[in-house]
């Protein structure tokens, strides 16, 4: 299904035979881009001619990324509904499509299955995501009292009332009210609450670019068409839309870049009750918390305060059909894909507009994988009964042991560390948790989330809102237990990797464990380059800028020296400054935005780089691989989307930056000041060399 076979077909063509790029004596590694065949024209790595005379082939010197993926990506054509390519997605809808499968014989079978089985709630959940009919007739069902209740409220009291309410009950937050049950910074043992910011709706980045007008006309639009939607004339709509950009605007200004928002020196504010009402005087904050039945906590964080000193100071009676229509607004684009047809399709077709795509999923695709969301956790303990191997989960295990030896050999050259503090870094090394392919124990939510069948009066919307529910009660039964750091929040299907810096703890899923990411017919190399990549990445992440505040425990704790501190923020500094002299289609990189991936991917290539040593082979294949794993597609609304809120440097340049800075890729490649590749050694940087 769109170009599917052909990408994957290509993984077992490419994988091996792509970079072969010149060694410093001129000697060919692996054969080139035509391995096999003799060379009758420019010799690898040279530009080649065609009959115009014009450069057929991107020189390695010049662009590695380009030089590597430049076959891959001919093939890969981005159809009208696409707006990205790449290999974390080209998984994700393999998976996806196997659970399709699954979906499509059990919607087909005529069987019943025992209540709360996965088969049944999978066969029910399916019917009310795609039965249309009865999704148009519940509109918006049990949500409906809620909103009339925000909209009828007749001042601040009854409105901040309306929002603690509905909040209570499923978890939604638009200006106040909203909070989540989580990990202590201070103390990863115990469960704290964060109270949550507002919702920034399209985002202060895109509200606060020149260059971003036209997405957010085109966003404002689709508030209108909401509202429009919702039942308001033309005028209220058009003076409610006004109203809404009016204080997102005011809130955006007062609230966290998307980088600050992982700096607990900046989020992680504890405050009591009493000085939490102290922060929203126009709130009764008693009163909230007893709605909220988080009441009598010892502590409360506020991760923005900054933005609830200008929320508490928009709660005025003035601004009280603005802030109604704020709230009714988010509440209907919360749920637009889980009620009538018409609002799914207005939300569907701004994310178009906005990422550049211009035509829609056919609806079958849409529902299966509505349905897939929907009971992530039962799909996962499908998926690892057929999906998991033991041999590559082993195999993963002495390679991610082999790069924490590693990086200790790498912190213990760290001059400017003091012997204390490389031993705490160790210390976090030693301790980190490693969790691999699915959990021991299923968590609690796979069984506390049960389908009710349309034949017996459920809804998507109803049941959705059941999910809310469970998440809610699942974190309210949290609070005052001890953390379980064993538990997953990630489940087995999903095509990524992550660290998690208050467990101290890197997760890789049993559906990241396939090629082209690893796979076990790979030379060292290239399975370093790959999965040994991502392992090096995540592991970096323990010491990246947020990373490096908490111990080894998990806990917020700044075991660094005021002079290690300092030689680390100038380190920061000098990679903030070198990738963002890099930009993508006309538009800069956001250095400070993308610094903790950034130093992520650079440790990443230390540590690989260290552990091949100096076999130019086994580094081609590792350069060559890693490059291979971020080729990327992107519509242009795409990029500008990622660079305006990812944290992730696009993919092009978090290859070629990283290769830059690598020693090692010059000494294999032998690189020169007048290729385009070339970095002064001066210039090169990095955290840990």
């Amino acid at each position: 299904m769109r170009r599917r076979i052909t990408a994957l077909l290509l993984t077992l063509v490419l994988v091996f035979s792509l970079a072969g790029c010149s060694m410093p004596d001129s000697e060919k590694l692996r054969g080139g881009r035509d391995s096999g065949s003799e060379k009758s024209g420019a010799e690898e790595g040279e530009s080649g001619s065609g009959e115009d005379g014009q450069a057929s082939e991107v020189r390695y010197q010049d662009d590695f990324y380009e030089y590597v993926n430049q076959d891959l990506l001919d093939q890969i054509t981005l159809q009208a509904t696409d707006a990205h390519w790449d290999w974390f997605g080209e998984l994700n809808a393999i998976v996806s499509e196997e659970m399709d499968q699954i979906i499509e014989e059990l919607a087909a079978d005529g069987q019943t299955y025992p209540k709360g089985s996965s088969e049944q709630k999978i066969k029910d959940m399916y019917e009310c995501v795609s039965n249309m009919e009865n999704r148009n007739q519940t509109g918006l069902g049990p949500l409906q009292p809620h909103i009339d209740t925000i909209r009828n409220a007749a001042d601040i009291a009854e409105y901040v009332d309306a929002l603690a309410r509905l909040s209570e009950e499923f978890g939604f937050s638009s200006i106040v009210g909203g909070y989540g049950i989580r990990q202590d910074r201070a103390d990863s043992s115990e469960y704290a609450v964060y109270m949550m910011y507002a919702d920034t709706l399209i985002g202060k980045e895109y509200i606060e670019n020149e260059d971003s007008k036209e997405y957010v006309d085109l966003y404002f639009k689709y508030v209108n068409d909401m509202l429009t939607e919702y039942g308001m004339t033309a005028e209220e709509a058009a003076a409610s839309t006004e109203s809404i950009e009016r204080l997102l605007r005011d809130i955006c200004a007062s609230t966290l870049r998307t980088e600050q928002l992982y700096d607990p020196n900046i989020t992680y504010n504890v405050y009591t009750e009493e000085e939490l009402q102290q922060l929203y005087t126009n709130v009764d904050i008693p009163a909230m918390l007893e709605t909220l039945r988080i009441k009598g906590q010892d502590k409360y964080i506020v991760m923005d305060v900054e933005q609830a000193k200008k929320i508490n100071s928009l709660l005025v009676e003035e601004n009280l059909q603005a802030l109604k229509d704020y709230s009714t607004f988010v509440l209907l684009n919360d749920t637009a894909e889980y009620t009538t047809a018409n609002f799914a399709k207005l939300i569907d077709d701004m994310d178009n507009a906005m990422y550049g795509i211009t035509q829609s999923w056919e609806d079958e695709l849409i529902w299966k994988r509505l349905t897939q969301d929907m009971l992530p956790w039962d799909f996962g303990t499908i998926y690892v009964k057929e999906h998991f191997s033991a041999e590559d989960k082993e195999a993963v295990e002495e390679m991610i042991e082999q790069i924490l030896d590693e990086y200790e050999v790498i912190i213990r050259k760290q001059e400017w560390m003091s012997e204390a503090t490389r031993e705490k870094a160790i210390k976090k090394l030693e301790t980190m948790q490693i969790k691999i392919g699915y959990p021991d124990v299923w968590p609690a939510a796979l069984d506390m989330m049960q389908v009710t069948p349309i034949s017996e009066g459920g809804s998507l919307l109803s049941n959705w809102l059941v999910s809310m529910q469970v998440m809610m009660e699942d974190s309210l039964n949290r609070l005052g237990t001890k953390v379980d750091k064993t538990e997953w929040d990630v489940t087995p299907q999903t095509i990524n990797a992550l660290y998690s810096p208050s467990n101290n703890e890197i997760i890789f899923p049993a559906a990241i464990l396939q090629a082209p990411f690893y796979d076990s017919e790979n030379s060292v190399g290239a399975n370093l380059g790959g999965i040994g990549f991502v392992i090096a990445h995540e592991i970096s992440h323990a010491f990246d800028s947020s990373g490096a505040l908490y111990d080894e425990n998990g806990n917020y704790d700044v075991w660094w020296t005021e002079e290690e501190l300092a030689e680390y923020d100038r380190m920061s500094q000098s990679i903030v400054d070198y990738y963002s002299n890099y930009e993508m289609m006309g538009m800069k990189v956001n250095g400070e935005q993308t610094l903790m991936e950034n130093i992520a991917d650079l440790g990443a290539m230390t540590c690989i780089t260290s552990i091949i040593g100096d076999d130019p082979y086994a580094l081609d294949d590792a350069f060559t691989q890693m490059t291979f794993n971020w080729a990327a597609e992107d519509t242009t609304s795409f990029m500008m989307y990622m660079l305006n809120t990812d944290t992730h440097a696009p993919d092009k340049i978090r290859v070629n930056a990283v290769l830059s800075s690598c020693d090692a890729f010059y000494e294999v490649y032998d690189i020169k000041e007048t290729d385009g590749m070339y970095v002064a050694p001066e210039d090169r940087v990095g955290i840990w060399k």
